[in-house]
């Protein structure tokens, strides 16, 4: 008679791993199953007195993003049209309340870090410019929300009738200059949009209003999705 053979079953690591991504992706099975299934091979940590998963959103997404800002690897000033400028015009014989919109949009593959957003409005011209801005990334949470997320001012910045300059401010000293700036950096990763709007607040205008947003930074090395 032949030898029985026997069939190594045993599975490894590795493969445990896979089946159990696999199957935590696709909604086949929830983490305390997985727990209970693989217990010697899953990360485990004491979280306020209970078992709680690794997170390595927090272990390692978050760490990376403090990283980011430590690579410059392209400028934001301003100078250039569609990418981080954005000019809109109130035009001639706009009507009061008349409101005209513009986007710069974060590329794909890039993550930008804005220190000072630049506003401007030109002198009166019959009507009376107005300039505010948006950010996606902000839930608007007026009784209509706007699907550019919240305004940074509430209510838009005018100075009739010679126009003006603006910064909002976004660094450890920003603060001191007015309780409106925030101490961090403006992280905007890729797809978020800021929107600029300009509206005419008095009469009609009788000729062109051209206001515009400039955002002030750097471009970092984009480490996290």
């Amino acid at each position: 008679m032949g030898k029985t053979r026997v069939t190594d079953k045993e599975i490894s690591i590795e493969e445990a791993s896979q089946v159990v991504l696999g199957a935590l992706q696709a909604g086949a099975v929830t983490t305390a199953q997985m727990q209970r299934m693989f217990p010697g091979h899953i990360p485990l940590g004491d979280s306020r007195g209970r078992g709680a998963m690794w997170n390595l959103d927090l272990a390692v997404n978050q760490p990376l993003v403090h990283a980011e800002q430590l690579h410059i690897i392209g400028i934001l000033d301003g100078r250039e049209e569609d990418y981080d400028l954005q000019t809109v015009t109130i035009p001639n014989g706009a009507a009061v309340n008349a409101q005209v919109t513009g986007e710069l949009v974060v590329p794909s593959g890039e993550v930008w870090y804005v220190v000072a957003v630049g506003l401007h409005t030109p002198a009166d011209d019959g009507g009376t410019p107005a300039i505010n801005w948006r950010c996606s990334l902000w839930e608007d949470r007026a009784a209509t929300p706007s699907p550019a997320g919240q305004a940074f001012h509430a209510n838009p910045l005018s100075n009739t009738p010679g126009g003006d300059i603006w910064y909002d401010e976004f660094h450890p000293f920003a603060p001191s200059i007015t309780v409106f700036n925030k101490p961090v950096a403006l992280r905007l990763p890729a797809g978020a949009v800021i929107t600029v709007i300009a509206t005419n607040l008095t009469a009609p205008a009788t000729g062109d209003m051209a206001c515009s947003l400039a955002l002030k930074g750097y471009i970092g090395k984009a480490l996290v999705d």
